[in-house]
């Protein structure tokens, strides 16, 4: 039975990440499966299946409801497309559609969403993707973001999809990305797997704020809307352009927005304002009593630091100290290093130089995420000017400086270059 089975016990464990060496492991098994499906697989069905009692032939309602689970019709579909399961040949099949000179079929793509119940496939799919992007072929992409199935990706796999279709446009003349950005725009699909899920600030004053505008023709919700606000905004803030005339107000119902562009917004009305009130910090504490803190406070802490407001920064990082630094996620080492520069910009403010050197320096620059390198970077040299400078390390400062100047001009903005000629002599 498992011999003649084993590739379908092999895609079972692999779908519900459980391995399944004991008879109580197959108690999860089974509420996942009726999770997924609301089909319901006897214990005993399983137990035998699995080889924990005397083996008998599964009925075809049993290997289709597996079969169902795994993403497919039935298990006679599973058995025809049973290979795009398995990362290595599916990237394979993936690589012999680059070869095929015929335009890109919708039951093609229909079989990527059944790959993608392996997650493994994603970067197999998003380098398809790239290859289509990159050859201009957007009758192709056309029907991939038609029939791609976004929805059932976990949050990992779909920012790791839109980090390499975000990167195979860099290889393009920004007049080509843009017409592709324009027609694949209307696809909700497109939006919320690329676009909207690759904030990226390194190109915010290049084509990124032209696509931002384009998503704003199409935004089907008040989060998208919000978000394009906010992207507008903080383009003209740190290029140092007048930003008087955008003025954003919150949805009434921010627990239906995602707690990072809550924090975005607050992030808006700190750098707006002169100097933050007791009202916006009254705001943000109440914000804060419901939300997911490390994901919150991901741009209300940079936007403290550029604005110098330390006493409250400090009430937060002293708050909130365990749930910012305790992140288990890929993406970590980007919150991470977000929260030490605020850290090291509360203890340079104390005059606890040693302490802020420590912070600084158990930052990894090469880990943070792409889409936030350039962001955080400008945000550690404008901390390690400050922290020289009260060092009287003029060499160091002078250093960094150039660093940030050198960054700052080549994504445009310019407001650390303000921020930073504070503490360099004449």
């Amino acid at each position: 039975m498992q011999k003649e089975y084993s590739n379908l016990i092999i895609d079972i464990q692999k779908k519900s990440k459980i391995e399944v060496l004991k008879v109580r492991d197959l108690k999860y098994l089974q509420e996942d499966i009726y999770n997924v499906t609301t089909k319901n697989i006897s214990f005993n069905t399983l137990r035998r299946f699995f080889g924990f009692l005397n083996a008998t032939t599964p009925s075809v309602e049993t290997l289709n409801t597996f079969a169902l689970y795994l993403g497919y019709n039935s298990y006679s579909n599973y058995l025809k497309n049973g290979e795009n399961y398995d990362d290595w040949y599916f990237q394979l099949k993936m690589l012999r559609l680059q070869l095929n000179e015929n335009e890109l079929e919708k039951n093609e793509v229909l079989q990527f969403n059944y790959a993608l119940q392996n997650e493994n496939n994603i970067i197999a799919v998003a380098n398809y993707v790239c290859f289509l992007i990159e050859k201009n072929k957007t009758d192709s992409l056309i029907v991939f973001f038609t029939v791609f199935d976004y929805k059932k990706l976990k949050d990992n796999a779909l920012t790791k999809f839109a980090l390499l279709i975000t990167f195979s446009f860099y290889k393009l003349a920004t007049k080509v990305t843009l017409s592709i950005y324009k027609t694949l725009i209307p696809f909700e699909s497109f939006r919320n797997s690329a676009p909207l899920r690759y904030i990226d600030y390194s190109h915010l004053n290049g084509y990124y704020i032209e696509v931002i505008k384009m998503i704003n023709e199409f935004n089907a919700n008040e989060s998208d809307f919000l978000f394009t606000c906010l992207m507008e905004f903080y383009q003209k803030f740190y290029s140092n352009e007048d930003y008087r005339e955008i003025l954003i107000d919150l949805p009434k119902k921010t627990e239906q927005i995602y707690p990072v562009l809550v924090g975005r917004y607050y992030g808006y009305k700190i750098l707006s304002e002169e100097k933050i009130d007791k009202l916006l910090e009254n705001s943000i504490k109440n914000e804060l009593k419901a939300t997911q803190h490390h994901l919150f406070l991901i741009e209300i802490i940079p936007a403290l630091v550029i604005k110098d407001e330390y006493d409250f920064l400090n009430l937060i990082i002293e708050n909130y100290y365990e749930e910012l630094f305790e992140v288990d996620r890929w993406s970590s080492k980007s919150t991470i290093a977000n929260y030490l520069i605020g850290l090291a910009s509360v203890n340079i403010s104390k005059g606890n130089l040693k302490a802020a050197k420590n912070n600084l320096e158990l930052i990894e620059l090469e880990k943070i995420e792409l889409a936030y390198t350039d962001y955080i970077t400008l945000f550690y040299y404008l901390t390690k000017i400050k922290l020289y400078f009260y060092e009287k390390d003029i060499n160091k400062v002078n250093e960094n400086y150039s660093k940030l100047k050198e960054l700052a001009n080549k994504i445009g903005f310019y407001k650390f270059v303000i921020a930073a000629q504070k503490y360099i002599e004449d």
